[in-house]
């Protein structure tokens, strides 16, 4: 077993860690509090470096590394992560890519080429659209429908809630992977999972105030009598949920590289802070207790980050050969990576303010940012703490673990 990065790997972790220094982490309060976006020369930059391409062939504008496509972007997001803690850039950018290798498993050969190629370039975004106003992980209660087949497209009707980037996706361009109904009486295994373009006509979005993460985005989008070709459809028509399932698997492992990306980089500042800080003739660092716990959150974050590169290994090895890898492993492994980075994050923020004392509850330190953005993970996005732990009972002891069966199963 060897952990060491190839050279290439590593050239590609350097340089995207002194991109996000150098380029990010000089404007991550003005994204977070001034200009509540992320400007469009900072989407230009990262696609000439080839951030946005990196889970995308060569042949439609990318520049992945074959088979080894979730371990580049896991690498990816934990370093974006470390330069913006406020973790609007990270989430943009870990929703395209993530995503994205969705589209190269499962779209149409029409569809790849009309859309891949403009997220990689940076034009488009490319987002997940499944959350309800009724429920956010429970997909198999969806309401938004299909009310009518017309050969060639579908005619959609419905609400999504709490999707990030729905004014993104409408103002520069491209979409989201939706999950919708087009055989209603069949329940989930007659929904369908297809690109919807957010400038579809029919569509209008709305956009909540967030607690954090406030260069990106939250809202929901109402559909009401808007026609998505049927050339967008990822894997089969009545199959959506299970796609869906497996693309939430992708989606965890970058979410979670942001939490522990964000979370190195708080605890990063708590070291150097912690040596200078003097108290009772000593530097703070020199005190056990604070000491300790630090050393604790370090521990703890190598061995999530073992986990997670485990994890995206197992998911590259899934699309090489999904013979070889037992999907189960896949989810047990990502949801453990899902349910505790994000607390991780949040927790190594809020210790990090401690140990700087009245200096930490000003925003003259990025801590509460980190804070505030990372808290959007633990709360439930792409998948909430407690779904986690359902989904690890369920896939280690089986069904007798979990209080309902079949609705959230994945392959």
């Amino acid at each position: 077993m060897d952990f060491t990065m190839s050279d290439e790997h590593l050239l590609w972790k350097q340089t995207v860690r002194e991109f996000s220094e150098q380029e990010l982490e000089p404007i991550a309060r003005k994204i977070d509090e001034e200009w509540h976006r992320i400007p469009d020369e900072v989407i230009d930059k990262m696609a000439d470096l080839g951030i946005f391409g990196i889970t995308i062939p060569e042949e439609y504008g990318g520049c992945a590394v074959p088979g080894e496509e979730m371990q580049y972007a896991v690498t990816t997001i934990h370093e974006l992560a470390r330069g913006e803690l406020s973790m609007s850039l990270p989430v943009y950018t870990l929703l395209c890519i993530g995503w994205s290798m969705i589209l190269v498993q499962y779209a149409t050969e029409e569809a790849k080429e009309e859309l891949l190629p403009k997220v990689a370039s940076g034009e488009w975004f490319m987002g997940i659209n499944t959350t309800e106003p009724g429920g956010g992980s429970d997909l198999a209660a969806i309401k938004t429908v299909a009310t009518k087949d017309t050969g060639d497209s579908w005619i959609v009707n419905g609400e999504k809630a709490y999707i990030s980037g729905v004014r993104e996706a409408t103002e520069r361009g491209g979409g989201h992977a939706t999950l919708f109904l087009t055989n209603p009486e069949l329940g989930y295994k007659g929904a369908t999972f297809a690109y919807f373009p957010a400038q579809a006509p029919g569509t209008s979005y709305t956009t909540y105030s967030d607690m954090g993460r406030m260069g990106l985005s939250t809202g929901g989008f109402i559909y009401k009598d808007v026609e998505i070709p049927k050339k967008y459809v990822l894997g089969e028509e009545g199959k959506g949920f299970y796609v869906n399932m497996e693309g939430f698997n992708v989606a965890r492992a970058v979410v979670a590289a942001a939490c522990l990306g964000g979370a190195e980089k708080c605890l990063d500042i708590s070291r150097d802070y912690t040596k200078q800080r003097i108290l009772f003739g000593r530097p703070l660092l020199n005190f056990e207790a604070i000491s300790f716990e630090m050393v604790d959150d370090k521990a703890e974050l190598e061995q999530l980050k073992l986990m997670l590169m485990k994890g995206a290994w197992l998911i590259d090895e899934y699309y090489k050969d999904k013979s070889k890898v037992d999907f189960r492993e896949i989810n047990r492994t990502i949801a453990m990576c899902k349910c505790y980075a994000p607390e991780m994050g949040v927790r190594v923020a809020r210790n990090a303010m401690m140990y700087h004392g009245g200096f930490g509850y000003t925003k003259d330190t990025p801590l509460e940012m980190s804070m505030r953005g990372t808290m959007s993970y633990l709360v439930g996005a792409e998948g909430g703490y407690h779904v986690m732990k359902i989904i690890m009972g369920r896939d280690w002891f089986g069904d007798e673990a979990v209080p309902f069966r079949g609705t959230q199963t994945g392959h």
